[in-house]
């Protein structure tokens, strides 16, 4: 992304993928110098500028799923199960290395050609939404994303589109999607300066992820109060919901060396013996919500090929590729990458290390200091030898040594290095496994790095 997009909000030929990625990001980052950082989404995000754009273009059934964590495993395993039966559209964001990974259909990424063509043929609509626009005020990213991601699944001719929301749903212009389905995977307190600082406020903040035009919405595991808040809105506006322990639930959970091994029980039936290359637990719970979901809309669209066939469903839930997601990158020495940013996450990356037998790791972390950088640190300092901090190339993610001063506060002994490269090296001077935890950016620099080496 450029710091400056003035010429960004004039129309020009798109020609590159850069340029195409520049555009989506130029109304935010005019907009950001006139913005308080600290305020609420309620306060910066204007999903109303998007919203009868985006209405008028979903033509096609819908799935919009939200969440704290796993969003974008189910919406990939969602999107993987209907493709068995049907052409399926999916956005997820964000893309750990080309840009392009955010617009798929049956798991083929947009062409470049395509990227850069459609993003030309849409900057009249967006500039004309901008062109009165005040300075402190911007199209979101995610609404630009939203618009390309239907008019190229449009051209495509799907049958089905799944949308992956960003933060929250109240005020993300993904959620202006028209959406016959909804689904919210587990809810705990993260962006909290963005969606508020209790579990309920940002419970409530992805709970109009519903709208009132669903046919049902679904529930992961959920802290009580949080089930309480969804379960409030479903039932204000009339909406059938189901809820994973009630209504569906994976059991049988095991690990192999492949990944989890599970069942899935919806209502009366059982889905046995089915295998993702993904590790823990909560991979087969996500699974096993993908798949409620998935039965529902098979169900309902009623048309002859729409025969629920579990060995396609298997083959292709085993093909899962899901990078930076608990991948194990190496055997040996073992290394294994997580977009892990909060403390709440650590918690199933530990669960994965205790299953497998490693310990006594070398963590390298990667986390802005907005982000829950401390929680991760505490939480994997039992099962680490080293700790070491690092930093991602991206200038919109703000990190510095003042992390190590904080954590030494806390007599947590940490080293710091100025980039992933230099983090790896260091890591691979001695034989302890090693763990990469960090936001996205550094996430994708580390895949580019084992893709040379």
């Amino acid at each position: 992304m450029n710091n400056t997009s003035e010429t960004s909000l004039q129309f020009h030929k798109i020609t590159t993928r850069k340029e195409a990625e520049d555009f989506v990001y130029a109304s935010y980052l005019r907009a950001s110098s006139h913005q308080d950082y600290a305020a609420k989404d309620a306060r910066k995000r204007h999903p109303e500028l998007t919203r009868s754009l985006l209405w008028q273009k979903s033509v096609t059934p819908c799935i919009v799923v939200t969440g704290s964590k796993g969003k974008g495993s189910v919406s990939n395993m969602i999107s993987r199960i209907l493709k068995t039966r049907f052409s399926v559209g999916l956005m997820t964001s964000p893309h750990i290395t080309d840009f392009r990974e955010r617009f798929r259909v049956n798991d083929t990424m947009i062409s470049e050609s395509d990227f850069c063509r459609l993003m030309t043929e849409i900057q009249p609509e967006i500039l004309n939404i901008a062109s009165d626009l005040p300075e402190s005020v911007c199209i979101s990213p995610m609404g630009i994303q939203a618009d390309l991601a239907l008019a190229y699944f449009s051209e495509k001719h799907t049958d089905f589109n799944v949308l992956e929301c960003g933060k929250g749903a109240k005020y993300d212009d993904v959620n202006n999607v028209r959406h016959n389905y909804a689904v919210i995977n587990r809810i705990f307190l993260e962006h909290t300066r963005e969606l508020g600082d209790t579990l309920t406020a940002i419970a409530e903040d992805k709970s109009h992820v519903i709208t009132g035009e669903q046919k049902c919405v679904y529930f992961a595991e959920q802290e009580p109060e949080v089930l309480e808040v969804l379960q409030r809105r479903a039932e204000t506006l009339h909406i059938p919901y189901k809820i994973y322990g009630r209504d569906f639930h994976a059991e049988n959970i095991r690990y192999t060396c492949f990944g989890m091994q599970f069942d899935v029980e919806i209502g009366d039936n059982i889905y046995a013996d089915l295998q993702i290359p993904l590790l823990g637990e909560h991979q087969a719970k996500n699974c096993a919500l993908a798949l409620a979901v998935c039965v529902d809309v098979l169900s309902d669209l009623r048309r002859e090929s729409a025969v629920f066939s579990l060995p396609d469903i298997r083959k292709n839930l085993s093909l899962l590729h899901w990078p930076g997601r608990m991948e194990v990158l190496r055997s040996k020495p073992f290394v294994l990458l997580d977009a892990c940013i909060n403390a709440t996450s650590c918690e199933n990356v530990k669960e994965v290390l205790r299953h497998l037998g490693v310990w006594n790791c070398t963590v390298i972390v990667g986390i802005p200091e907005d982000k829950d950088y401390a929680g991760v640190v505490r939480s994997m300092k039992g099962m680490a030898n080293r700790i070491l901090l690092t930093r991602s190339g991206n200038p919109h993610y703000h990190f510095s040594q003042k992390q190590q001063e904080t954590l030494a506060e806390e007599d947590i002994g940490t080293i710091w290095t100025d980039s992933v490269k230099q983090a790896l090296t260091l890591a691979g001077s001695c034989p302890d496994p090693i763990v990469i935890l960090g936001t996205t950016s550094v996430i994708s620099e580390v895949e580019q790095i084992f893709q040379q080496s």
